[in-house]
């Protein structure tokens, strides 16, 4: 018997040690994605001096969570993967088309998609689930916008990552990005943003609480409307560290 429970054991740990070390990569700053490229509108936001102490940003941060992507691309990332594990590519197709109507600024849209491309020609060398496969090469031929979102939901329930484990990684990619943004701006140093990092858990889990019970129906626009004006006034200066 011994040999036998350590068998089934051993195939537990694999299993559980293939998804964290998938969660680890499609978490990664080094995915060459593009997605630290961005910042949610904190640019314009320093310049105009409304974010310039922690305290600001950690407000911000909050508000882009509970108020912008947790009924959006947090809900996005949550259907698209539970799409893919239904095999269903004209599932994956309208949640993307959903979050493109949702998206109000042409600079974030365009983000979202160019993010999503990238990760979307990086995925067949993840894995070959023939949704996923269809779902890129749709991508690819520009036939649907490929938010990075729907992308990553899609990957992550490919390679065997949880449901909810993808939409906590959606999450927190979008605090990361800002995070890293608000480093290189000089809002804080890199000490302060891993502190704050952990700070926001609570709003991550949160937010990804409601981004989990979020239909397709029920997805919604960002209400944060500081945050999409500061990113379109950002979209028009000539000069910029950040794409958005």
């Amino acid at each position: 018997m011994v040999p036998i429970v350590t068998s089934m054991t051993n195939c537990t740990f694999d299993t559980h040690a293939s998804s964290v070390l998938a969660l680890m990569q499609l978490s990664d700053s080094a995915l060459p994605i593009g997605r630290h490229a961005h910042a949610f509108g904190l640019e314009r936001l320093f310049r105009d001096g409304r974010v310039e102490t922690p305290q600001d940003l950690q407000s911000m941060i909050t508000s882009a969570l509970t108020h912008g992507v947790a009924r959006a691309d947090g809900a996005a990332a949550a259907l698209a993967h539970d799409a893919l594990g239904a095999g269903l590519l004209s599932g994956l197709l309208e949640i993307d088309a959903r979050l493109d109507l949702l998206k109000l600024t042409a600079s974030s849209q365009a983000a979202s998609r160019r993010c999503g491309s990238r990760l979307a020609s990086l995925a067949p060398a993840f894995h070959a689930n023939s949704t996923l496969v269809k779902f890129v090469q749709e991508v690819s031929d520009k036939k649907t916008p490929g938010h990075v979102s729907v992308v990553s939901g899609a990957v992550a329930a490919a390679m065997g990552i949880s449901r909810e484990d993808a939409v906590l990684m959606e999450l927190r990619g979008v605090v990361t990005m800002i995070l890293s943004a608000a480093v290189r701006l000089d809002v804080i140093p890199a000490s302060a943003a891993q502190a704050m990092l952990v700070v926001l858990a609570p709003e991550i889990i949160g937010s990804a609480g409601i981004s989990l019970g979020t239909g397709i129906g029920e997805m919604e626009c960002g209400a944060a409307a500081g945050l999409e004006i500061a990113s379109m006034r950002h979209a028009r200066d000539h000069s910029r560290l950040f794409a958005t």
